[in-house]
């Protein structure tokens, strides 16, 4: 199947030098590899007192700056869109609450990448992106990850990520969790993260120091609570943080895992909530004065947000419907 293709200012050049000699519309849209009628249409519509490629690349660039987004034009639209931005919803978790909103109003739906190209379509008078900093990410370009990492020498006291269990790598199994520290602006407070990775719900504790004793101490409270079995493993970086694994193992009667050296994508979902905490947390600001209640409401938010990787379903719900299951 041929994809259409705008007619480019030297296309537009060469018809203009074929009319000039006098040649058929049908010999020009084969010398262009076009179809006749995309020929036909072009001469129609973008000649003035007769067809100048100069003139038809400025006519064909005046339409094309007259088209408006929706979110342009929608002023209700815009609204509920940048209220869920405000609330620190993704264009794609957007997206699919105007399809539960609006189902049958086709004017009040659109899709997570139209969001996305409208945002960065927005600059102010001095050239700055008025509404990425809206988006958890707040990156002014949207980029493609592609990165190669190296293995290095590994601790042989440590179990290596290789030898987590099938059910672990494929999140079939509830218990599975990623681990992992977030620093806080100048060194002076600690988030420590836990991510479980069927159910993709998140704990978050704010800790003063990233010894290893006061680290263990995080993790052990956070998930003592659990059943007994719940917690199967946890998978952590290499951080020396974590040198008390031993601990970690038999105080949650779990395996502990480590994953290779300069290879977050391993932990890839520890990784992308730690990206949404810092929606929360921004990188160059320290966290140190927040509050428990502040940190804990910030969890819960992202715990209450359905996922598209989920059904649409909240990590919350999930992980409590399996606690239940559990338990009975």
């Amino acid at each position: 199947m041929r994809h259409f293709k705008q007619v480019q200012f030297e296309e537009r050049f060469v018809m203009q030098k074929m009319i000039y000699s006098d040649k058929p519309v049908k010999e020009t849209a084969e010398l262009l590899n076009r179809d006749k009628s995309t020929v036909y249409r072009e001469i129609e519509r973008n000649k003035t007192r007769g067809y100048h490629a100069q003139e038809a690349q400025v006519e064909y660039l005046k339409r094309k700056n007259l088209k408006k987004r929706k979110l342009d034009v929608n002023g209700l639209l815009r609204l509920i869109v940048l209220t869920f931005l405000m609330n620190g919803d993704s264009p794609e978790l957007i997206s699919q609450y105007l399809k539960t909103m609006f189902p049958e109003d086709a004017s009040m739906r659109l899709s997570h990448e139209s969001i996305y190209q409208w945002l960065y379509a927005q600059k102010n008078e001095k050239g700055e992106y008025r509404f990425t900093k809206l988006l958890f990410t707040k990156r002014k370009i949207r980029q493609n990850r592609s990165n190669t990492y190296k293995n290095r020498a590994k601790d042989p006291s440590k179990k290596n990520i290789k030898e987590r269990p099938e059910e672990a790598n494929d999140k079939s199994v509830i218990g599975h969790l990623e681990g992992d520290l977030i620093v806080s602006s100048g060194n002076d407070s600690y988030l420590l993260t836990l991510v479980e990775r069927k159910a993709a719900f998140t704990w978050g504790i704010k800790l003063p120091s990233k010894d290893a004793e006061t680290v263990t101490r995080g993790i052990t409270e956070a998930l003592g609570s659990l059943p007994d079995g719940f917690v199967k493993s946890i998978t952590f970086d290499n951080g020396s943080e974590f040198s008390m694994h031993k601990t970690i193992e038999n105080a949650l009667n779990c395996n502990v895992y480590f994953a290779d050296p300069y290879s977050s994508w391993q932990r890839g979902l520890n990784e992308h909530i730690n990206g949404r905490i810092r929606y929360y947390l921004p990188k160059k600001k320290s966290f140190a004065h927040l509050t428990d209640e502040f940190i804990d409401d910030s969890i819960f938010s992202i715990n209450a947000r359905p996922r598209k990787s989920r059904g649409w379903k909240s990590p919350a719900d999930i992980l409590n419907s399996h606690l239940v299951a559990f338990q009975t």
